[in-house]
Formats: C-alpha cells, sequence, structure tokens
C-alpha cells in the first residue's frame, strides 16, 4: 500500500524510525530500559539510514511526483507497519516471561508458525472481500506459459526468503531486547542498500556511504553503551540504597 502512493526512497526513509517506535513501547510497557547514550544512538542509527536512502534515491533520479495527501497517506501507513511490527516484538517478549511461553514449551519454530497462521487468517478477509474478482478474472484469462511460470518461481522464491526472514527474526528476538533487534532491523536496511548496489550495479554516492558509516557507527555505539549498562553490578536489594552496594 505503501509504495503504491510514494517513492521507495520516502517508503524506506519512513521505515527507518522504526527503532524509536520500538524503544517507546518497550519503555511504555516497562520491558525496556535505555540510558540517555542508548537513545543518541539509535537516533544516530535512524539519521544514518536516512541519509544513505535519500543520498542513494537523489543519485537515481527516485522521484515518482506523489502528491501531499499520497505522500501522508503513505506516512501514515509505514509509521501503522512500525507499531505493528514493535508490538509483535513486545507481545513475543510478554509471551516469553509467561509461564506457558518458555523456550522449552513453544520453540522459536512453532512460534512463527502460529503467527503466520493468523496473519493468514486476518489477511484472508480482506482479500476475499476486495480483490476475488480480481483473481477470478486473472485464473481464467489465456496467457503464456513461460511468464506465468516465471510468477511462480519468483513468488515460491519470495515466500521463502520472507519465512526465512521471518523465522530468524523470532530466533534473534529470543535471545536480545525489542529494541536490539528494532536496532539490527534497521542496519538490515543498510545492507539491503549495499546488495543492491552490487547487484544491479549502482554505484552508492558519497552521501550515502557517509550515512552507511554514520548508521553502523551508531549501531556499535548502540551495543557498546548497553553491554556496558548490562555489566553494571545491581543492588543486592531494593531495600538498600544504591550508595550501600
Amino acid at each position: 500500500l505503501s509504495f503504491s502512493g510514494a517513492s521507495a526512497a520516502f517508503v524506506e526513509t519512513v521505515k527507518a524510525a522504526e527503532p524509536i517506535t520500538s524503544a517507546a513501547t518497550a519503555v511504555a510497557w516497562g520491558i525496556e530500559v535505555l540510558s540517555i547514550q542508548e537513545g543518541a544512538s539509535l537516533l544516530t542509527i535512524v539519521a544514518g539510514v536516512l541519509v544513505s536512502t535519500l543520498g542513494n534515491s537523489n543519485h537515481g533520479g527516485g522521484g515518482d511526483g506523489s502528491s501531499l495527501s499520497q505522500s501522508l497517506s503513505s506516512s501514515a501507513t509505514v509509521m501503522m507497519a512500525n507499531l505493528c511490527f514493535s508490538f509483535r516484538g513486545l507481545h513475543q517478549k510478554l509471551f516469553r516471561a509467561t509461564s506457558h511461553g518458555g523456550k522449552n514449551s513453544v520453540d522459536d519454530l512453532n512460534l512463527q508458525f502460529r503467527m503466520q497462521q493468523v496473519g493468514i487468517m486476518l489477511l484472508a478477509v480482506p482479500v476475499l472481500i476486495w480483490d476475488t474478482r480480481t483473481l477470478l478474472s486473472m485464473a481464467f484469462q489465456p496467457r503464456e506459459m513461460a511468464p506465468t511460470l516465471q510468477f511462480l518461481a519468483l513468488a515460491l522464491l519470495n515466500g521463502f526468503a520472507f519465512t526465512s526472514y521471518n523465522l530468524a527474526s523470532t530466533f534473534v528476538l529470543t535471545r536480545i531486547s525489542v529494541v536490539h533487534h528494532a536496532a539490527l532491523n534497521c542496519i538490515r536496511r543498510i545492507f539491503a542498500i549495499i546488495v543492491t548496489s552490487i547487484a544491479f550495479q549502482i554505484p552508492i554516492t558519497f552521501i550515502g556511504a557517509m550515512g552507511i558509516l554514520v548508521s553502523f557507527s551508531g549501531f556499535m555505539a548502540f551495543t557498546y553503551y548497553k553491554a556496558r549498562r548490562q555489566q553494571k553490578p545491581k543492588p543486592i536489594s531494593t531495600l538498600l540504597p544504591m550508595s550501600a552496594v
């Protein structure tokens, strides 16, 4: 929906705010505590992704002439997607903290399978309501065999890749915090820019390279400050003042 109303660069730019929404939801629900340095590192990651995305899109002549209303609609859709992704991580953590949600009860593969089941059931209703006529017309319309087989092969490849990504995401999220997972996911976009540039022989601009460097530096700073905070000794008892430890 978002890509149909705005350029890919604009959508990816708004999606870069995902660590901020994840941090906000995690802190609001009390499962995450962030230091000032960690918050600044997250902002650095987001800034780096913004710069690298805009730098490379400007080199490719990326504007698509979207109107203001289309851009606002796409922004709202992407921010909703960011919130859904953040709540998905939040509720996975909350589920894992329950007595029946431990890794010994439900492993990552079964957890991801159940989430995909729910997703298919939620998606089936709007697809049947709005796209039944289109799907039927496409099914009975005569087509050449080669493009159809190519489409099916790409669909299967995309489905396998997306499922593998979601399973890896679930596996990683079980072992790290929600915010750390969101920061890693933001770095994934930097990786996508580099791979796309290599695969399609699109040169990375100087501004894009600086954005990649800034984003990676922000991620390393976030990892460092988070590890340093976790290594600090905790009070023996909540009844004792910090100075007594």
